[in-house]
């Protein structure tokens, strides 16, 4: 089944180079292009792959596409592949100037993406244009490490910070059992606004109200109910998503509440003004957390997330009993009052 999300958010490679391929892709990743990156380089692949589904740009090497036909004919059959942008990657230079849509494919990758144009460049318009909303703070809650009271503290934070302003909470978890505990009876959650907005971004503002509940003062969207929903998303839709909510002026504080579930963790917490860090202090949990930082370190935005980061050791709270009414009364939310809001 074709994703909803990210058909026409695919970049296609074709090149029978393998390691060119992946070079090129490699570095379309690291840029964070926007795209989900599919290589293929052999005509078969590419047959049997992209039959039926649609892409945004497609770079393929020159000839490939009449061995794919010569392919089709001794095989009777057709392909059904819309591209919405197609480049040549040819090694002759001289058939860049004679046709705008070749690219001489033996030049540096930032040279490429710098003729792919503005296309190639709307996932950093979307980061930059969540940060640009003053006044708006994007907080995010995130953990390598498991059963830190995590989403506790999100929402406690999220009801506390509620009392005195309009604060959004949203929820990145496959099971969060949200649903249960808010007994929520809608059979729509967040997937479904994903949806609507991905076909008209316009239709937020009047939406948005559609998919939220509130929990002691909290909105909160209605989250979703598995992590196969939540697998679907593209990054770069989380991205433009959350860049329209900022948008809306209707909320002066969101609050992300990350796991590694979603797609896009460091695009995530890239776009957040700070990002709280709940962890523990046992010898697992601490070598989970080394491993999160070694991941971090190859991120080309490491500094910036490092310089949001604060991470949290939190005593013991025995006064937590499952129920999202009590939290702002409880230890916690002490801890909170005193130690993050002042």
């Amino acid at each position: 089944m074709v994703n909803i999300y990210t058909q026409n958010r695919i970049l296609v490679i074709c090149d029978k180079d393998r390691d060119y391929a992946k070079r090129l892709a490699d570095y379309l990743r690291k840029i964070e292009c926007g795209y989900e990156i599919v290589i293929y380089t052999e005509p078969q692949a590419f047959v049997s792959g992209m039959n039926g589904r649609k892409a945004g740009l497609m770079l393929i090497q020159e000839g490939f596409m009449d061995e794919v036909d010569r392919l089709l004919t001794e095989e009777g059959r057709e392909l059904s592949t819309d591209v919405d942008r197609k480049y040549i990657l040819t090694e002759d230079r001289n058939a860049v100037s004679n046709d705008g849509n070749a690219i001489y494919k033996y030049q540096s990758a930032a040279v490429i993406v710098g003729i792919l144009g503005e296309d190639i460049e709307v996932k950093h318009r979307i980061v930059n244009d969540a940060r640009r909303h003053e006044g708006i703070c994007l907080t995010g809650i995130y953990s390598p490490v498991n059963h830190t009271l995590k989403t506790t503290f999100a929402i406690a934070l999220g009801q506390i910070l509620s009392e005195d302003r309009e604060v959004l909470y949203i929820n990145f978890e496959g099971y969060n059992g949200l649903s249960c505990l808010l007994d929520l009876k809608s059979e729509y959650n967040m997937q479904d606004l994903l949806y609507e907005y991905s076909l008209d971004h316009g239709v937020l503002a009047n939406k948005i109200m559609q998919y939220t509940v509130k929990a002691d003062g909290l909105n909160m969207l209605i989250p979703v109910r598995s992590p196969y929903e939540l697998q679907e998303i593209e990054p770069s839709l989380w991205l433009s998503f959350i860049s329209s909510l900022t948008s809306l002026g209707k909320y002066e504080v969101i609050i992300l509440d990350i796991s590694d579930t979603v797609r896009g963790v460091m695009q995530l917490l890239n776009v957040c003004s700070n990002i709280y860090m709940p962890l523990r202090k046992d010898s697992f949990s601490l070598a989970k957390l080394k491993d999160f930082d070694d991941t971090l370190a190859r991120y080309p935005d490491c500094e910036m997330i490092l310089n949001k980061l604060n991470k949290l050791k939190f005593p013991y709270f025995d006064d937590i009993d499952g129920t999202l009414n009590k939290l702002k009364s409880s230890r916690l939310g002490k801890y909170i009052r005193s130690e993050i809001c002042t």
